[in-house]
């Protein structure tokens, strides 16, 4: 991949244009990060690695740009999500959508994901060994993405990446590593509409996440 702050650096001259193939030594054609993620999105699209298969409309893979700085991971698809097949479409997008922009964030340079790519069935909790089938996938998604700062949004999310069983409340106001990634946990903004009380927590979190960029910038 190239280096990141290059891929800056082009994206803001050329934009879109980053997204065609390249051609490496000898003609061969590689694929770009865009199209890379497009086609295995694709490619996985009936994945029945694990049982939340069963309870899916739509595989929600992720949005976002691949020169993205920053992602934003939840647990799994929301309803209106699973009917759209894209990631925080609903309300909680909407929500999650301000907050970027009150980290002075530009909405297209912030990825969106979740750690499960399947609404899980009725019933059907989510654990440990339905993530380890699906980090595959995920894995896969920053290996071509890059963002070197992770917002991991609420407590499944949270404990998945930062390889923990604490609850999210410990977990909080430390920085994890994934995969080479710096993860802030922090709250999901579903739970945001639940509890307005924990958006001051929730901006303490991020406010760790913004240092976190600056740092590695």
């Amino acid at each position: 991949m190239l280096n990141q702050e290059l891929i800056e650096s082009l994206r803001h001259s050329f934009g879109d244009l980053l997204d065609m193939p390249l051609l490496a030594p000898g003609g061969a054609v590689v694929e770009s990060p865009s199209v890379a993620l497009a086609a295995y999105a694709k490619q996985i699209r009936f994945c029945e690695a694990c049982s939340l298969h069963i309870g899916r409309s739509n595989l929600v893979f992720g949005r976002g740009h691949w020169g993205a700085r920053i992602a934003f991971v939840g647990d799994f698809p929301s309803a209106i999500d699973d009917t759209k097949g894209e990631p925080f479409a609903d309300e909680n997008g909407e929500l999650l959508h301000k907050m970027i922009i009150a980290m002075k964030i530009k909405p297209e340079d912030a990825y969106l994901t979740n750690i499960f790519k399947c609404r899980p069935a009725a019933g059907d909790v989510p654990t440990a060994k339905h993530f380890y089938a699906c980090e595959t996938h995920l894995k896969f998604q920053f290996g071509q993405i890059g963002a070197p700062v992770v917002v991991a949004m609420g407590e499944t999310a949270a404990k998945a990446l930062a390889r923990a069983e604490a609850p999210l409340q410990v977990l909080r106001k430390q920085v994890f590593e994934w995969q080479g990634r710096k993860v802030i946990p922090t709250h999901h903004p579903r739970d945001l509409h639940h509890s307005p009380a924990l958006k001051k927590e929730t901006w303490d979190d991020l406010q760790i996440a913004m240092r976190e960029l600056l740092r590695l910038a």
